[in-house]
């Protein structure tokens, strides 16, 4: 069975992803998450390397190509997960 992220799909995610690192790199994005600076040399798996997020995860049903990625730490989108925001209706 192939995984959703070897998928249909796969290398336009792998190009979006590409070419977010480089406009976080040259446009010093922030993180999506905390809102700290994102060093984009660090190596892989450091936790504060630079991760492309789906806002919609993929395990919720968002699309792996179709939405606009975030920018993020790889610990802060660990920490995120796969959590989608609530809305609280009524609440003043």
């Amino acid at each position: 069975m192939t995984s959703l992220r070897d998928g249909k799909g796969h290398r336009a995610y792998r190009r979006k992803q590409a070419a977010l690192k480089r406009r976080t790199a040259s446009e010093n994005l922030p993180c999506y998450w905390c809102g700290s600076p994102i060093d984009t040399t660090l190596p892989i798996n450091d936790p504060m390397e630079f991760t492309a997020d789906h806002p919609e995860a993929v395990g919720n049903g968002g699309h792996l190509v179709r939405q606009e990625l975030a920018p993020m730490h790889r610990r802060c989108n660990a920490l995120k997960s796969d959590s989608a925001p609530v809305e609280i209706w009524g609440a003043s």
